[in-house]
């Protein structure tokens, strides 16, 4: 299975329930903004899109490469504190391999902007 295919299984069985944990934790919150910012880039092999090994989450993940480094900056803190946070977000599925969130999570956030607004 490819890719894409892969991930659109995923993306078709979100776990909404995860997305509960952001109306209350503001640390998982920003950084599923700030992942949104900095997606994954697809790696390589040959010069083409590395296609999952194993037709799991997990293989999907494998095929992309996170950069901790930006996200860390961006959320100004530590590297190790980033590199928990941002696993707990992909264990979580709150995030997807693509750089994209689920629609659950793109509403959590314009209801935190618009209550923040209001």
């Amino acid at each position: 299975m490819n890719f894409d295919e892969l991930l659109e299984q995923y993306k078709a069985n979100p776990r909404r329930e995860s997305a509960m944990l952001l109306l209350t934790d503001s640390q998982l919150l920003s950084y599923v903004v700030i992942f949104k910012q900095c997606p994954p880039e697809r790696r390589l092999v040959d010069g083409a899109p590395m296609e999952p090994i194993e037709a799991n989450w997990g293989g999907l993940w494998d095929c992309v490469t996170v950069n901790y480094e930006v996200i860390a900056m961006l959320a100004d803190d530590e590297l190790v504190k980033t590199r928990k946070t941002v696993e707990r977000l992909k264990g979580l599925r709150l995030v997807y391999p693509d750089g994209s969130l689920p629609d659950l999570v793109n509403k959590v956030i314009t209801k935190k902007v618009m209550d923040a607004l209001t």
